[in-house]
């Protein structure tokens, strides 16, 4: 996309686990978490060729001249896909691809960077998005809220009348069920600090085990919560973009002091919460990986770990581009169709 940033079609932006099917909120918490939901990805619409030509395989193994790259897994040639007389050029899964912005640019492009200040809107947004396009999911989203513009309005919907509203995005009872429920548990339990339930299994196996439940765990308490876990419908992709968007705002951090032993205070460190948190949704990955490249840094999904981005990374960072899931979280760094044209390449390939 050279020195634009293109996008692409939002109906295309699925995650890994797009059929459409939903996880009843009743569910006993010995059950794992709900899996990944569909993109959350805000773009226009706009063509995206067949094929590209790599523009920067974006791996954390080691290029030629020793400079690391975009994630921790051997770099894998692409198995060459089937080829239709009836469609002669070679398919991309549309699925697999996302739009990356420049490291300039001021945001990425996911919904949750609209609602990192509306904790409760944001929530809401991961329950439309749970297996649901986000072409589809978000336009339905925004007209719910203008219909239930607080949080009072969602407690006092008529169930019958929101699952009419949002029937078009499917398992729209279950949905409506958990709006209803989330907004009414917020009101009479909100999140406050100082006060972190368990949510089992989250963010690893067995994390909360140790934890009654309904029981609150204050600040001093080490064993595994989280401020939100109590409200229903939330499961590891609510918390996850819950915890990279608003948990510092929640619980008031950004500067840490402490005072000296001659008395004067002292600025410490602060790690904010992004920085801890490893999600398996491929969207909030992206987002985590440019986070980081902002930083200089090539970010491990897997681990967490950080190296430090060679120039070709940065180089290719500071364009932006299409990002190309090719396997086990490798990503690739399309060539814009500008530039392709530009080194004499074509869109036929």
């Amino acid at each position: 996309m050279g020195g634009s940033t293109a996008a692409v079609p939002s109906d295309l932006l699925l995650s890994d686990c797009s059929e459409l099917s939903d996880v009843p909120s009743d569910l006993p918490d010995s059950y794992p978490s709900t899996p990944p939901p569909a993109s959350s990805l805000i773009s226009s619409a706009t063509n995206v060729p067949a094929f590209s030509e790599p523009e920067s395989s974006i791996d954390a193994t080691t290029n030629d001249d020793n400079e690391p790259t975009l994630t921790s897994q051997p770099s894998r040639l692409s198995q060459v896909p089937k080829i239709s007389r009836f469609f002669p050029q070679p398919l991309i899964d549309p699925s697999s691809c996302l739009p990356f912005q420049p490291i300039s640019a001021q945001t990425f492009g996911l919904v949750q960077e609209q609602l990192a200040h509306d904790p409760f809107r944001l929530l809401i947004a991961t329950i439309f998005l749970n297996r649901t396009r986000g072409h589809v999911a978000l336009p339905v989203l925004f007209r719910v809220f203008d219909t239930y513009p607080s949080i009072s309005a969602f407690a006092t919907a008529d169930a019958t009348e929101l699952t009419e509203l949002i029937r078009c995005l499917g398992f729209q009872h279950q949905r409506a069920k958990k709006c209803i429920a989330l907004a009414q548990t917020w009101l009479a339990r909100p999140p406050v600090r100082g006060c972190r339930y368990r949510k089992l299994h989250y963010p690893n196996l067995n994390d909360g085990r140790d934890v009654r439940r309904d029981e609150c765990l204050d600040d001093e308490d080490e064993r595994v919560g989280w401020e939100i876990a109590h409200l229903p419908g939330v499961g590891a992709y609510s918390l996850d973009s819950w915890r990279i968007f608003c948990r510092d705002e929640l619980r008031g951090v950004g500067r840490v002091m402490a005072a000296r032993s001659d008395g004067i205070a002292e600025e410490l460190e602060f790690v904010p919460e992004w920085k801890k948190v490893l999600p398996k949704d491929k969207e909030l990955r992206a987002y985590l990986t440019w986070m980081w490249l902002k930083e200089g840094y090539v970010w491990d999904w897997l681990t967490g770990e950080r190296t430090v981005a060679g120039e070709k990374v940065m180089r290719a960072a500071k364009k932006g581009g299409i990002a190309r899931e090719v396997g086990d979280g490798n990503w690739m760094l399309e060539t814009s169709p500008v530039k392709k044209a530009v080194n004499g390449f074509t869109m036929d390939g």
